[in-house]
């Protein structure tokens, strides 16, 4: 078969495609993916790896999370904490602070920084006072190098002006913003209520404070979703102008996620339905001129990540797509996860629990994963077939100076069958994912995932 346009391949061939290949698998955020992480990091092994990151004096990237929401939304798979106790979220700021300064002095002073990322939790739960001393706090460890991006992840019933306006003060200036779906009867049953109207007024209260990209998350698989009421809500946002969509899957996973069980499984949609709403919003946002960025993405095609695409350049971390390919990361607060050339980290879940270890003068990292070769080669390699749709198994080894695997051929081998199906095009030394292709990107990666047959016992979300 040759390869084709999402838009122009029948309803009919897709669902035949996904009724064979749909499986269960790892979203390839990262890798190794965090379930197969080896555990506990020695306290020396972490001081380690940011001493070579500050030796290497390159510009880091910096996530902050923060955890506190007011209310719990049901559909939520985020580290998220439910309180309106500000001595609870006082007392989680000395301690982000108190891990800023243990930071600074590993590094022994001062790192720039070219992109600061806030996320939540919602962040805009933090008083405004509170938040700016955090982001102060730190700037002053992590000073924004020159053209840096600042952005931050916000609930719009929350976000006041004056939570705006302080952002946009320290220099912020692209925010997302959760809708998820706009239908009243879809919001009552995932328990977060915000009408279109408190949407728009988000939207143009963010332009007004300075803003320059603004962008929105939607959700598909949602309770009681129907093509009928997505394609109403996919409109209205349309009309909003969003600089940039994500529009993610919902992973019902109850087991997990105790709160997940107050939606009523019987309102969700089918297999089905739900790839259904998935390729209707695909193809309705590429009707309306965005382009499709990696598996749950669009921008528009002016967006720095749009051009990025089409050069080759995209990159991902835990922060979500970039075009700021290779900048170690660094994760400050509760469960932030630190990126660094040959090792992960992640700090203590727990909010409580974390400020608990940082008080006692422990770090806050709890477990991670040193990247042998190996480890790299595969990341490389995952990374560019889920950001830059390319999968060339020599160049990954030429760009990194590593030899290529010995079960990597295999693992190419393996995707015969996709590229006859139309899903993957040859290309010199390698394959191109096409257009339809871009609905089974972790299928492509999972054959070169050398810890997925460990993780047997692990429930994935469907990969379709």
């Amino acid at each position: 078969m040759t390869s084709s346009t999402l838009a122009t391949v029948p309803m009919e061939r897709i669902l035949e495609l996904v009724a064979r290949f749909d499986t269960r698998g790892p979203r390839y955020t990262s890798y190794p993916t965090v379930p197969a992480w080896q555990g506990e990091l020695g306290e020396d092994a972490y001081g380690d790896a940011l001493g070579a990151c500050r030796a290497a004096a390159r510009p880091v990237a910096v996530y902050l999370h923060l955890p506190f929401c007011p209310k719990r939304c049901w559909y939520c798979g985020c580290n998220s904490v439910v309180t309106q106790k500000p001595d609870r979220m006082k007392r989680y700021v000395a301690a982000v602070e108190q891990e800023i300064a243990l930071l600074g002095e590993r590094f022994g002073g001062p790192m720039d920084c070219a992109h600061l990322h806030l996320g939540g939790g919602t962040p805009t739960h933090l008083p405004v006072d509170l938040l700016g001393r955090v982001i102060d706090r730190l700037s002053e460890q992590f000073p924004p190098a020159a053209q840096a991006e600042r952005s931050v992840e916000v609930d719009p019933r929350n976000s006041s002006d004056e939570h705006l306006a302080a952002l946009h003060a320290r220099g912020f200036r692209r925010i997302s913003a959760g809708v998820q779906d706009l239908a009243p009867e879809v919001q009552q049953a995932v328990g977060r209520v915000q009408p279109l109207e408190l949407v728009r007024a988000f939207v143009d209260r963010a332009r007004a404070s300075g803003f320059q990209s603004v962008n929105l998350d939607l959700i598909y698989g949602l309770p009681k979703q129907t093509e009928q009421s997505w394609a109403a809500t996919l409109e209205a946002i349309v009309a909003l102008s969003p600089d940039r969509l994500a529009c993610f899957g919902y992973a019902h996973l109850p087991a997990r996620m105790k709160h997940q069980r107050a939606i009523d499984e019987s309102t969700l949609p089918t297999a089905e339905q739900r790839l259904r709403l998935l390729l209707q919003a695909n193809r309705f946002f590429t009707d309306q001129g965005y382009q499709a960025i990696g598996m749950d993405h669009f921008a528009r095609p002016t967006d720095e990540l749009s051009l990025a695409r089409r050069d080759g350049r995209l990159w991902r971390s835990f922060m979500g797509y970039t075009t700021l390919r290779g900048l170690e990361l660094i994760g400050v607060g509760c469960s932030a996860i630190s990126e660094l050339e040959r090792l992960f980290g992640q700090n203590e879940p727990d909010p409580d629990r974390y400020a608990e270890r940082v008080e006692a003068g422990e770090s806050a990292i709890v477990r991670g994963h040193y990247l042998d070769d190996d480890d790299r080669y595969r990341k490389a390699l995952i990374s560019e077939l889920m950001c830059n749709l390319e999968i060339r198994p020599e160049a990954i080894g030429e760009r990194l100076g590593l030899p290529v695997p010995a079960d990597i051929p295999a693992a190419v081998d393996a995707l015969a069958p996709y590229a006859e199906e139309g899903l993957l095009e040859p290309v010199k030394a390698g394959y191109r994912v096409t257009e339809v292709g871009q609905l089974f990107l972790r299928n492509f990666a999972m054959p070169f995932d050398r810890y997925l047959t460990e993780q047997n016992r692990k429930v994935f979300s469907r990969t379709v």
